[in-house]
């Protein structure tokens, strides 16, 4: 019998143990969820306890706010002459009326400050001093009147600083990636003032403008876009105020000539001075007549005593010395570099006509003439002279609105200069007889950064 008897064997055993063991883990599993639940409940009305003791906090303070308002009113309204005669109160009443908007005039300091910054950021160069009213000293028996003019500046397009008023008449708007007329003027402005020329502010961006932002780009190491974009107007920073008011002088009207009408005419008169008012208001100022007529649409005509607005080119950064100058045939436009090359100024310029006239190569400057004459040579023009009858040469004086302008630098190769321009709206958009014009402002400009001997390297 115990032979036949079956044998017990692990099998039958095993799953006892397994299923007599796995009780206790599930019993601890659910032990955990049941932790974790509460946990969570408790998380839960942690938050929503929070946020109602903030609430709470609000309201209390809210309340002894309120309350405290109360007492000090009631305080004030009862001893006015304490009030008055004593120390301020620490705690100021809150009026019922809305809360008022920044006031023009601190709009008009914040510009200032942006401009100054501006200048800071974008030159290495010492920035020059502000512009305020210099009086006129009294003559001396003997001795020639002297006004203080400030350093770097061109003294012909300098407005006179007995009537600058320095004052910005106007804020940009605040959104600062809305390229508006006045924005873009803001930026061809903060631009001039370190001689990075667009030629005239007109607050569109035209050929010229672009040109000059690919000169500032590579100036800064940035991408060569002509447009500007966020890294330039990051490197420009905010320009600020881009206006200032301008009271006409007696100085002013007296500037303005008749216009003589012939060759023979001209070498007669004492000056060439400007046609009218309005064209030496836009020289001033670095724009176009029109530009400025747009700025001042209720002026008809300006006299003296007359307020007029105009883009605020003053005060410029001291100009910086040229170590070589590169005139771009292609481009119209006449850079100035630095010993290592790099560009440090940049100006639109008027070319040859005729492609025969147009010098290539490397030049220097032989002579640096401000304020020069002029020579009318009848074998150069000879309709001018047959129809006229001159034969012989005329001389004619010195002026804005002098053939070569208020500016003469005489390169190496005969007859040929970089010089000024009686029409300085014309830069870029015409061609000369073989020289190099600019705006009379930057050709005097470039006459303070060169010196005789100076390279000008002329390329196609």
């Amino acid at each position: 019998m115990p032979r036949n008897r079956p044998r017990s064997t692990p099998k039958t055993k095993a799953p006892r143990r397994l299923r007599k063991s796995s009780s206790p883990r599930h019993e601890n599993l659910s032990a955990l969820y049941w932790v974790a639940a509460v946990l969570l409940v408790v998380l839960v009305a942690l938050i929503i306890l929070s946020f109602e003791v903030t609430r709470l906090k609000d309201w209390l303070a809210h309340r002894s706010h309120h309350h405290a308002e109360t007492i000090a009113a009631q305080s004030l309204s009862s001893s006015p002459e304490t009030a008055e005669e004593g120390p301020a109160p620490a705690l100021v009443v809150p009026k019922p009326t809305p809360k008022p908007t920044p006031s023009e005039l601190t709009l008009k300091q914040k510009a200032d400050e942006q401009t100054r910054l501006l200048l800071e950021k974008t030159t290495e160069n010492k920035v020059s001093p502000a512009i305020t009213p210099t009086p006129r000293p009294s003559p001396t028996p003997g001795h020639a009147t002297v006004v203080e003019t400030v350093p770097g500046l061109p003294p012909l397009v300098q407005p006179d600083n007995a009537s600058m008023k320095g004052v910005p008449v106007r804020a940009l708007p605040l959104d600062p990636n809305k390229l508006t007329t006045e924005r873009i003027a803001a930026y061809q402005v903060a631009l001039e003032r370190i001689h990075f020329s667009c030629g005239f502010i007109d607050g569109d961006q035209g050929m010229r403008t672009q040109r000059m932002l690919r000169a500032f780009q590579a100036s800064r190491g940035l991408d060569s876009t002509g447009i500007l974009d966020q890294p330039t107007r990051d490197a420009i920073g905010e320009p600020g105020e881009p206006f200032l008011s301008y009271v006409v002088t007696q100085d002013d009207v007296g500037a303005i000539m008749p216009k003589p009408a012939t060759w023979r005419a001209k070498s007669e008169v004492k000056r060439l001075g400007y046609n009218d008012i309005w064209e030496l208001l836009a020289e001033k100022f670095h724009c176009t007549r029109a530009y400025l007529k747009a700025l001042n649409r209720d002026v008809k005509q300006p006299v003296a005593g007359t307020e007029v607005i105009g883009p605020k080119v003053f005060p410029a950064s001291s100009l910086p010395h040229a170590a070589s100058l590169r005139i771009l045939l292609s481009e119209t436009s006449l850079e100035a570099l630095d010993a290592d090359g790099k560009i440090i100024a940049f100006f639109p310029c008027s070319i040859a006509k005729d492609k025969n006239k147009r010098p290539n190569g490397v030049l220097t400057v032989k002579s640096v003439v401000p304020n020069p004459d002029y020579t009318f040579d009848p074998a150069l023009f000879a309709d001018a002279a047959k129809a006229e009858g001159i034969t012989k040469k005329l001389t004619l004086p010195p002026g804005p609105r002098n053939p070569v302008g208020t500016t003469w630098i005489g390169l190496s190769l005969p007859g040929y200069g970089i010089h000024g321009t009686p029409e300085p709206e014309k830069i870029s958009a015409t061609q000369s007889h073989g020289c190099f014009r600019l705006a009379n402002w930057n050709a005097e400009k470039v006459l303070k950064m060169v010196r005789v001997g100076t390279p000008v390297d002329v390329q196609p």
